[in-house]
């Protein structure tokens, strides 16, 4: 293999690896629950991973919820008070 061909190889590769991830996580994000193609039937159960979505989002909110408990950003200090 030659020069041109490497570069040619490893920008498809690289470019088909690029794209099979991008539909993977679309196809995750869609929320469909079922997919057909080319004769493959794909069904799965969306109620649970909503759900563990949910639980994922909940708990990050709470600890940003904890975190702005802890460090309040608009605190007054002395010195303004007696302005």
């Amino acid at each position: 293999m030659d020069s041109e061909q490497q570069i040619f190889w490893t920008f498809f590769i690289t470019t088909m690896c690029g794209f099979i991830l991008t539909m993977t996580r679309q196809m995750y994000k869609s929320k469909c629950s079922k997919v057909s193609l080319c004769g493959i039937v794909i069904e799965r159960d969306v109620r649970a991973e909503i759900q563990l979505d949910e639980q994922v989002v909940n708990r990050n909110q709470s600890t940003t919820d904890l975190e702005n408990i802890k460090s309040p950003t608009s605190q007054t200090s002395p010195r303004n008070n007696q302005l």
